[in-house]
């Protein structure tokens, strides 16, 4: 039974994952990401549904456009088995510990799930359009803050608007504040220091979103893993492309860092209480 769940899981992971690299790709090239119809890069044919199954597709025509022969970017089908991993990551980390227990789900726990998968689309898209160029996108981080509006309330599992409730809600939109006045402080000084950019605004407003969902504790450790996942893929990325520019961006590495943190930010912070207990 939870083998069934976890493939329907993965399956919807990774038609998301589909969906998210085909709205990355028209956001970079400035294109109409709602209205716009699935087409080949190269001759712009629009592609029918067979061309649009996840993996399957990219397997059958050995990686190649069916109307133009030309290859297929390797991306396509990667970028959807990442995804189909990390929605399957969540639901093994949120949905399927409370299906263990009780064989049921309450509606924090779903809201929990469905909200974290949704900023984890966002963080997706962001990492790619970074990556591609060195940008990140207003409207993803806007997307963000409003996705944590309309859950905050539910998110203290003791009542919606309760005191423990507001109290939460206050708690991360200080730690939201917080973050971007000490990342603000921090490239300002570093700029001065340095004398070139340290982290760009959308890097900032980043971090400060993240925050928002994090809290305190997580926003300190979102600063430490997205530090060591940027040492980490500056070196990968040397390794692959010793002839690539120097410039790298950070946003991909605090995607990434954000990532983990809403699966494991609680137990990191619980592990390092107990050290000092």
């Amino acid at each position: 039974m939870y083998a069934y769940f976890r493939t329907i899981v993965f399956i919807f992971g990774l038609i998301f994952g589909s969906f998210l690299n085909c709205t990355a790709i028209r956001i970079c090239r400035k294109e109409d990401f709602v209205k716009g119809k699935s087409h080949c890069m190269y001759c712009g044919h629009d592609l029918a549904a067979i061309d649009l199954i996840p993996v399957v597709s990219y397997l059958l025509t050995k990686g190649k456009c069916r109307y133009c022969k030309e290859k297929i970017s390797p991306r396509y089908p990667l970028t959807e088995l990442s995804f189909g991993v990390i929605t399957l990551s969540m639901y093994l980390a949120v949905l399927e510990p409370s299906l263990r227990l009780a064989f049921t789900v309450d509606a924090h726990t779903l809201i929990l799930f469905f909200r974290n998968l949704f900023l984890s689309g966002i963080l997706f898209i962001i990492a790619l359009t970074d990556l591609e160029t060195f940008e990140i996108p207003d409207g993803c981080i806007i997307a963000g803050i409003i996705t944590w509006i309309v859950t905050a309330p539910f998110m203290s599992g003791e009542g919606v608007f309760t005191k423990a409730s507001l109290l939460w809600i206050g708690h991360h939109l200080l730690a939201g504040i917080l973050m971007l006045a000490i990342m603000l402080f921090l490239t300002m000084a570093m700029e001065k220091f340095l004398k070139k950019e340290a982290l760009g605004g959308g890097d900032i407003k980043l971090f400060a979103m993240l925050a928002l969902y994090l809290g305190y504790a997580g926003s300190y450790e979102l600063i430490i893993f997205s530090c060591i996942s940027g040492l980490l893929f500056a070196a990968i990325r040397r390794l692959l492309k010793p002839d690539a520019s120097k410039a790298f961006p950070f946003g991909p590495a605090i995607a990434f860092s954000g990532y983990l943190l809403l699966i494991f930010s609680e137990r990191i912070t619980n592990w390092y209480l107990g050290l000092l207990m």
